[in-house]
């Protein structure tokens, strides 16, 4: 493929600047870059363009950060990858397979920096509280009060009213995705106030790929009551990482949970994420 286009540079301002990616986003790196080789293409717009159709039309630029490994791509972003590249240059010349691919994402770092380390270990232990958590809570608190009382971070940590299934569904389920927003909101909003921004914006980047889009929109809601800055810069990570099924479906939650502006701004990052067809 040709240097990146002009589009394509990167200039959010990534954690790591110009230092090397660790080893294992490095190796991810290196198979994204052969694989958009297959593409016989000759910008990341194009790439992008035989990509639209699987629902990963990313913007050039980001494409650009996870060849470059400035940014760990979602698993099915590299998995819809290959399926094209084989499309586009046959079996015999794509050597690598989807299980090498998903085992490459799987020991690829979530960071750049290594100090990121404990925000990276955190996250995981904070997922793997939240059964839990849901364990601990009352069928009472199952109520259709959904976020109210929730109206400064210090709540976020605290046994809180939450939204049920509207359709009689999973409530077991529906308990445990609130559970995880309620931890993630408030393990992003310490590290803010604690003077980490960075670190947790790396936080909610990481996490995105692993959240269900009810996850996503509760953590948003959570976030809107007392971080904005935080609540937008998630649904900016949603919109522009996330499958557009994905984002369809978080669109209708924030709808559901009252932020129908917050819904508007992440249908309108994920269409900004498409490069414009001409």
């Amino acid at each position: 493929m040709a240097a990146d286009d002009p589009a394509s540079r990167d200039t959010n301002g990534d954690s790591g600047g110009s230092a090397e990616p660790p080893p294992g986003r490095r190796a991810l790196a290196e198979a994204i870059d052969t694989l958009l080789g297959h593409l016989a293409v000759g910008t990341l717009a194009e790439a992008s363009a035989l990509l639209a159709p699987m629902g990963w039309g990313k913007h050039p630029s980001e494409i650009s950060r996870y060849r470059r490994g400035r940014r760990k791509p979602p698993l099915d972003f590299v998995l819809a990858l290959h399926e094209v590249a084989i499309e586009r240059a046959g079996q015999d010349a794509v050597q690598i397979s989807p299980t090498e691919l998903c085992r490459l994402h799987a020991f690829a770092e979530a960071f750049l920096c290594p100090s990121c380390d404990p925000v990276r270990s955190e996250n995981k232990r904070l997922r793997e509280e939240n059964s839990r958590l849901l364990a601990a809570q009352k069928p009472s608190d199952l109520t259709h009060s959904g976020l109210a009382g929730i109206s400064n971070p210090d709540l976020l940590a605290r046994p809180a009213p939450l939204p049920v299934p509207r359709d009689g569904g999973d409530r077991q389920r529906w308990a445990r995705d609130v559970a995880a927003a309620r931890q993630l909101a408030a393990y992003a909003t310490r590290l803010h106030e604690g003077g980490q921004t960075g670190y947790a914006v790396a936080f909610l980047q990481d996490a995105a790929g692993a959240l269900t889009p009810l996850e996503s929109a509760v953590s948003i809601a959570l976030l809107r009551e007392g971080q904005n800055d935080l609540a937008d810069t998630a649904i900016g990570i949603n919109g522009r990482s996330r499958a557009e099924s994905d984002v369809m479906r978080i669109a209708v939650e924030l709808h559901e949970l009252g932020l129908p502006e917050d819904a508007g701004a992440l249908l309108r990052a994920a269409l900004a994420r498409v490069p414009a067809q001409t």
